[in-house]
């Protein structure tokens, strides 16, 4: 449901948000968004994934509920240090934000980054609880702060600004509501559980991680910025855009990580390598389908944007790339995560980072807003390879290459057939390229049409006996 309603919202908001904005305000948005990630990825210290990793094996001495109070002490604390120290940077910060120094922008910075922090691990105690109805509730409404209410402001002030401030509002008041509704899931006394082991394992596994997150954000985030120093904030609000619309993707790949890794962590000890490969083909098959299907329509997507949004159209197929290129890594490369060789991440998404560093500083200069949709999405496909080729020789999950090559290639010459032809050619190349998906692609879809079948079966016997007993009983 989260997925799905996040799909939605976020489908309308892109329009709402083009047509309200000029390309540079909303740019200032997209910067704030992307400076908040950067200084949360830098608080967690890498205890988000630690707290994941250890939520059904606990370190030491820690219950549940005293590790989440933990995690939330020790990356909160981080929060406050980081904005202690960020005052002394705060004129060249905020310029980098709006253009130019805001006091109010950097207290909104703080504010908003330490309401994602502490979101994040609130969000993930349901989530490895398995708790779909509070998940869905709370990541519903999430998502609706975040991608429509704060837009309100737009009919108003249709500045960037005035939105941040806006956002920061009701971020941190959504925050505080949740922090009250799930206070009895930690333990304020959780010092008296630490102990040497327990620190010492977690951060064995966390604090090699902070360097995996800030080149995470610098790889999802390193296009944006390229533009915003090479071509100006219009065209970095332009390309921002069109990575909403591409976000869309994110209804399988969103809705698939947060099941996929207690997933893995509870059952890769026994015998799931058949099951884990089906998993692998089936995302590989609904991700080029999703792809090539947006691609096709997206002449009629692009009209519901602004004017000076819509010459994004022609690099968008690059931008399904990137979120592919990492589910589908999901699916190759957790041998990484099963084995506890966190280096190899960050090894990784350095090499990743300094790809697309220069890949953007290569391609820019020559294509503009295309050429930094190329750079992102040569350099994750070349981070899939290399994660997958790592993650195989720790947990052997797949059998065959082929669905990778598939995908990659499918969605490489739908990308360059957008690019490159226009008119009535570019349609008749991107319904062949459909039609080339779905022949490579049957198994899966019978694979699919049969499990959408027991679904229906399944939910339709459910509502019958439900109700239908209801019923027999009045």
């Amino acid at each position: 449901m989260v997925t799905w309603v996040s799909f939605v919202l976020g489908f309308l908001a892109t329009p709402i948000s083009t047509r309200l904005f000029e390309p540079e305000e909303l740019a200032k948005v997209s910067m704030f968004g992307t400076y908040a990630s950067l200084f949360c990825s830098i608080c967690y210290l890498g205890l988000d994934q630690a707290f994941v990793r250890f939520f059904r094996e606990l370190p030491g001495r820690l219950s549940r509920r005293g590790l989440l109070a933990f995690c939330l002490a020790v990356t909160l604390g981080a929060a406050v240090l980081g904005s202690l120290v960020l005052i002394f940077f705060w004129q060249p910060v905020t310029r980098g934000i709006v253009g130019q120094p805001d006091s109010s922008i950097f207290l909104c910075l703080c504010l908003y980054s330490g309401s994602l922090v502490v979101y994040r691990f609130l969000s993930l105690c349901y989530r490895m609880e398995q708790n779909a109805m509070l998940y869905t509730i709370q990541g519903v409404l999430h998502v609706l702060l975040t991608k429509i209410a704060y837009l309100s402001i737009g009919f108003t002030r249709p500045t960037g600004q005035a939105a941040i401030i806006a956002l920061t509002v009701l971020m941190g008041l959504f925050t505080l509501c949740f922090i009250a509704v799930q206070r009895k899931r930690m333990d304020v006394r959780f010092y008296s559980q630490i102990d040497a082991p327990a620190v010492r394992e977690l951060a064995c596994f966390a604090l090699p991680l902070v360097p995996l997150s800030v080149l995470t954000w610098l790889n999802n985030s390193i296009s944006t910025l390229a533009l915003r120093n090479l071509l100006g904030l219009a065209a970095a609000g332009v390309f921002s855009s069109a990575l909403g619309l591409a976000s869309t993707i994110n209804i399988i790949q969103t809705g698939f990580n947060t099941y996929w890794a207690p997933y893995v962590l509870e059952n890769y000890k026994s015998d799931e390598h058949k099951r884990f490969y089906t998993v692998h083909r089936l995302m590989a098959y609904m991700l080029t389908l999703f792809g090539l299907a947006i691609t096709l329509l997206q002449g009629p997507v692009f009209l519901l944007l602004g004017k000076s949004y819509r010459s994004s159209v022609i690099f968008f197929p690059f931008l399904f790339l990137s979120p592919i290129c990492y589910c589908l890594g999901e699916t190759t490369g957790m041998g990484v995560t099963i084995s506890k060789k966190t280096y190899w991440t960050t090894l990784i998404y350095l090499f990743s980072a300094a790809i697309n560093i220069g890949l953007c500083f290569l391609f820019i200069p020559l294509l503009g807003m295309t050429g930094a949709a190329v750079a992102s999405a040569l350099s994750a496909i070349l981070t899939l390879l290399l994660r997958t080729f790592i993650g195989e020789r720790y947990y052997k999950a797949i059998s065959s290459y082929r669905y990778l090559a598939q995908t990659i290639g499918l969605m490489l010459l739908a990308s360059l057939a957008n690019l490159l032809l226009t008119g009535m050619a570019k349609y008749a190349a991107l319904i062949t390229i459909l039609a080339l998906a779905c022949a490579l692609y049957w198994h899966e879809i019978k694979t699919l049409w049969q499990t959408a079948l027991q679904l229906l079966t399944a939910g339709r016997g459910f509502l019958k006996r439900r109700f239908g007993g209801k019923q027999r009983h009045e």
